[in-house]
C-alpha cells in the first residue's frame, strides 16, 4: 500500500511560479511511491484549516509558499497534535526561514529534500496563543522592510537600511511601552522591537546577533529607543554600524519569553511577515524544538 502524502500550496506565492512547477513536485513525491492529493489554498487561513483538520490522516504533510503560508501550516500542525516531519517548499520572496534553515530555495531541490533529507527539530515562538516561526516584530521600520524590494535592501544593506530610515524620524512612530522578561524588563519609547529565532529577518542576514542556534530554547532581542538628542542618535548609528549592541539606546538579550505592554494604544505586530494584529498586552514565549522540519542532510 502506497503511502500517503498532502501537498497543500499557495497558487499565488512567487508570481504563481508554483503552478507552473506542480507536475515536477508532485512527480518527484510519486517517484517515491507517495499518493499525492494536491490542495491549492482558497483563502485566508485555508491552509492552516487544512493542516489542522488533514494532517493526521496522511504520512507526510509538504507545504509551499511563502512564509506567511508557512505560519499558517505550522499553526495548522500545533492545532493537530503532529510530531513527524513537515516538508516545506519555498515560493515567497522573503523565504527568511528557509534561508535560516538551510532549505533549498529552488523548488525542485526542495521537493526532493522532503524525500531524501533528514528531520531537523526547531524552536517555536507563541505571540498570545499564535505560533509563529522566526519573528514577532513592532515598529514601522519593521513593518516597511517586509514590502521594500529585496534589491534595494541587498545594495543597501541592514546598517544602512536602519541608518536610513532614522534619518526621517519626524516620519517614524514611536511607542510608549514596558517590557518584562526574566533577564530584565524596561520602558520609555521604541521605535523597533524584535523578538527572533533565526539568522535571517526581511532579507538581511544576522541582524540581532550571529550567535543563533534555531533549538536552543531562546529567543534573539533587539529593541530601540526613540533618540531623545543628538548624541543618542549617534549613539544608535554607531552601535548598528559596528553590530556592537546593548546600551542605552539599543537593548539586546536573549530570552525563553517577554511580556510587551503597551501604554498608550495598542501595539501593531508583525508575525513571520504578516500581520499579528494590534495587542495592548503582548505574550511572548518560546516552545522549545516544537516544529519537527524536513531540511537537507548534514555533512
Amino acid at each position: 500500500m502506497n503511502k500517503k502524502l498532502l501537498f497543500v500550496y499557495n497558487p499565488h506565492s512567487g508570481k504563481q511560479a508554483v503552478s507552473r512547477k506542480l507536475s515536477a513536485i508532485v512527480d518527484i513525491f510519486a517517484a517515491d511511491g507517495y499518493d499525492v492529493t494536491c490542495h491549492p489554498t482558497q483563502a485566508r487561513l485555508d491552509c492552516m484549516e487544512t493542516v489542522s483538520e488533514q494532517a493526521g490522516l496522511y504520512d507526510m504533510v509538504v507545504v509551499s509558499g511563502g512564509d506567511g503560508t508557512l505560519n499558517e501550516a505550522v499553526n495548522g500542525y500545533m492545532q493537530a497534535g503532529c510530531t513527524k516531519p513537515m516538508g516545506y517548499i519555498p515560493f515567497g520572496s522573503t523565504n527568511d526561514f528557509s534561508h535560516s534553515t538551510g532549505i533549498p530555495i529552488q523548488p525542485l531541490k526542495a521537493a526532493q529534500t522532503v524525500i531524501d533529507g533528514e528531520p531537523m527539530l526547531c524552536d517555536l515562538g507563541c505571540f498570545n496563543g499564535r505560533y509563529f516561526t522566526y519573528v514577532a516584530g513592532f515598529g514601522t521600520l519593521a513593518e516597511v522592510s517586509y514590502s521594500t524590494p529585496q534589491d534595494i535592501k541587498n545594495a543597501l544593506g541592514f546598517s544602512a537600511y536602519i541608518l536610513e530610515g532614522l534619518s526621517a524620524l519626524t516620519t517614524i512612530e514611536s511607542f510608549n511601552l514596558s517590557y518584562e522578561a526574566d533577564e530584565r524588563s524596561g520602558e520609555g519609547e521604541y521605535l523597533l522591537g524584535l523578538v527572533t529565532n533565526t539568522l535571517h529577518v526581511a532579507g538581511f542576514k544576522n541582524i540581532v546577533s550571529s550567535n543563533v542556534l534555531l533549538n536552543d530554547g531562546l529567543f534573539e532581542v533587539l529593541l530601540v529607543k526613540k533618540p531623545k538628542t543628538a548624541s543618542d542618535l549617534q549613539k544608535i548609528a554607531s552601535s548598528i554600524l559596528s553590530r556592537n549592541f546593548d546600551n542605552e539606546c539599543i537593548e539586546s538579550f536573549k530570552t525563553a519569553k517577554i511580556t510587551v505592554t503597551a501604554k498608550d494604544k495598542p501595539l501593531s505586530w508583525t508575525l513571520d511577515g504578516e500581520n499579528g494584529g494590534e495587542h495592548l498586552v503582548s505574550r511572548i514565549e518560546i516552545h522549545e524544538r516544537a516544529l519537527n522540519i524536513m531540511t537537507k542532510k548534514r555533512k
